[in-house]
């Protein structure tokens, strides 16, 4: 069991060195005050640097434990007054992960920025009727500060992002030129999709069943000169590669349907379109391009990127076919690169579904003036090894990363085809029957639940309400329950310290941990985080009956516990006076002696009606027995729009659900 201390590892944190407790001496204390200990731990966390990876010590050949993992999550639109809850869950899940990763002895990178540039910002300024610079960045001081920082991840701060800056998009436009240069990008006149209401065109992707993604306007066709990226050239390899990648199956099936490949007497169609990226908006990235009578169509010259984004008090959209740039004379005209003749400047700005497609790639080199993406650094850091994100960008977000990164792998740019090693589609959260959205106006704020119960409760929580893979239903009567169960937690800890040697453990206590460790690694690996949860509510029932807990126990425990509750482990941690941090300990080992244990078969009942089993220990407890009946397919088909109002459980035998 990897439970020695790493004094390499170890941080001197200084002037803000935590206070430690004589166990001998100290009283427990009967709650654990979550606003006082998260605020300290995050200060603490932040004045440490902790979570700062070293991107250069990765290029460093001589560092031979330097093992890096990119640990990837879609970032957010700051296009509301803040996160939901349905944000945290996602974000928290990829968090654990990461975590996990770290105490394994990865050296994790879990970088965070804005997607800021787009319809969705632009739209929520014209709601408010502030200009849409101003919003973004006060919303993205609050998404930052008051929100994402308060939610316990190990996000790398000092390699964030925002499409928004002339520093990021100045690539974007970089990106743009290498696929006009290489043939990819083209304007061309087409039938076209037109939103009425956002008063712009649209990708085939972003209409749904006739409707506009985003307001859900009636989509018409109109015909008009855009700019397009021939995707479509790229279609059998996308389709080919899908059997390579370790993807979730719904995003692939998604990809596969999508790009459509069929064969009609030896002809091979494909219901794929080229990427309609041009827009009629203001809030964007200028699209590089110039326009000269004598010369035509020229590319900026790469050297007078980027073409920043003209400031404008008439920023609303037209209607007309054409951007608000366009009525901006100052910016429209200027000097072809090429003869030096009056020109005039494309006044359409990209798809925001562009700054997007890359910004895995600018992450480790965000410090990085002169290139987009450093080799060196790309060539350690890259493909993503973990992306985890929502289902519902299989056929946007994700098709164009994948199609841009093939191009600039066929560029010579980088050195992989593909940009995710694995990608995991988080559930969505549910709340009165509906998936939790603005536009229907179930969306929870998580301030008030952080605020209240602490993030770590708040996390514990939604990674509790279901299979990560498939979301839940949020019902705030359960996280008083997990509250309760982390303040158990605490006293335990507290109670225990130091009271017998960790090598006078009997046979009996070392099955029941090193089960858990075993049940717990396995979970985590395989993102089943409800069931890791009662895996560890049914051991702290087992720590809770004996007599006398072992110090080992209680830093397994801990250890185990720390991705999903990362406070009030590291203050525990602390007190226990061990070395700082417990998030840079290694992740418990099972002995495998302690840990093969017998199975029996129990039915699963429904109203007393068995309609499927499961294989679990004889004496597991009806925690973790619900848990995995919840992961049943089966089973869920009949709970459909069920509520189960009492759990009759016997151990060994059924568990039957009265519905």
């Amino acid at each position: 069991m990897a439970l020695q201390k790493e004094d390499s590892q170890n941080v001197s944190l200084g002037p803000v060195n935590p206070d430690r407790v004589d166990p001998a001496n100290h009283q427990p204390s009967e709650i654990y005050d979550c606003r006082s200990y998260e605020a300290k731990w995050q200060a603490v966390w932040q004045k440490t640097q902790i979570y700062e990876t070293d991107i250069a010590r990765a290029i460093d050949k001589t560092s031979s434990e330097h093992r890096p993992f990119y640990n990837l999550m879609m970032f957010p639109y700051p296009s509301a007054e803040g996160l939901h809850v349905g944000n945290v869950y996602a974000f928290t899940g990829a968090d654990i992960y990461g975590r996990f990763m770290a105490m394994n002895g990865r050296d994790v990178f879990e970088p965070m920025g804005f997607d800021a540039f787009g319809i969705h910002s632009e739209n929520f300024a014209i709601n408010k009727g502030i200009h849409p610079e101003q919003l973004t960045a006060r919303n993205i001081e609050r998404f930052r500060e008051t929100q994402l920082k308060r939610i316990g991840n190990r996000f790398c701060w000092n390699h964030e992002v925002q499409t928004t800056s002339p520093a990021y998009y100045k690539w974007t436009q970089w990106i743009f030129l290498q696929l006009f240069k290489a043939g990819l990008a083209e304007r061309k006149k087409a039938s076209v999709n037109w939103c009425p209401s956002c008063k712009t065109v649209l990708a085939d992707e972003q209409v749904i069943a006739g409707e506009c993604e985003r307001c859900s306007a009636i989509v018409i066709q109109r015909e008009l000169e855009q700019w397009f990226f021939q995707i479509t050239r790229y279609a059998q390899r996308l389709l080919d590669n899908l059997e390579h990648l370790d993807w979730s199956e719904r995003v692939k099936t998604a990809q596969r349907n999508w790009i459509g490949r069929s064969e009609d007497n030896g002809t091979v169609h494909y219901h794929l379109r080229d990427w309609l990226i041009s827009r009629q908006r203001y809030w964007g990235v200028p699209i590089p391009i110039i326009y000269c009578q004598t010369c035509g169509v020229v590319p900026v010259p790469e050297d007078q990127l980027p073409v920043e984004l003209p400031q404008t008090q008439d920023w609303l959209p037209k209607g007309t076919g054409n951007s608000p740039l366009a009525d901006i004379p100052e910016f429209v005209n200027t000097t072809c690169p090429c003869c030096g003749g009056a020109a005039r400047r494309e006044t359409d700005v990209s798809d925001n579904f562009l700054d997007s497609a890359w910004y895995f790639l600018r992450y480790p080199s965000s410090n990085c003036s002169d290139v987009p993406f450093d080799p060196q650094i790309t060539a350690t850091w890259l493909p993503v090894d973990m992306y985890i994100g929502g289902a519902e960008h299989s056929v946007l977000h994700l098709l164009y990363s994948r199609f841009i990164t093939m191009v600039l792998h066929d560029l010579g740019y980088i050195p992989f085809a593909e940009p995710f090693r694995c990608f995991r589609a988080h559930g969505l959260l549910t709340k009165d029957g509906a998936k939790m959205s603005k536009s229907k106006g179930n969306v929870v704020n998580p301030d008030q639940y952080i605020e209240e119960y602490g993030a770590d409760t708040l996390r514990t929580y939604l990674m509790f309400l279901g299979p990560y893979d498939q979301g839940g239903v949020f019902c705030d009567l359960g996280i008083a329950g997990i509250q309760r169960f982390l303040n158990r937690v605490w006293q335990l800890a507290m109670k225990h310290q130091g009271s017998i040697p960790s090598d006078e453990l009997d046979v009996e206590s070392q099955q029941d941990l090193h089960q858990t460790i075993y049940k717990v690694r396995e979970d985590i690996q395989a993102l089943k985080y409800n069931t890791t949860i009662a895996t560890l509510m049914s051991y702290l029932n087992t720590l809770e009956a004996k007599e006398y807990v072992s110090t080992a126990e209680i830093k397994s425990y801990l250890l185990m516990l720390a991705p999903f509750a990362p406070h009030i482990t590291e203050e525990l941690w602390s007190r226990m006076g061990e070395s700082y941090s417990i998030h840079q300990q290694p992740f418990p080992q099972a002995n495998p002696e302690f840990v093969v244990k017998a199975q029996v078969t129990i039915a699963v009942q429904i109203n007393g009606r068995t309609r499927t089993t499961l294989q679990l220990a004889p004496d597991a407890s009806q925690e973790e027995a619900m848990a995995l009946a919840k992961q049943s397919q089966s089973l869920q088909l009949y709970l459909k729009e069920q509520e189960v109002r009492r759990v009759v459980y016997v151990p060994g035998r059924i568990i039957n659900l009265v519905i």
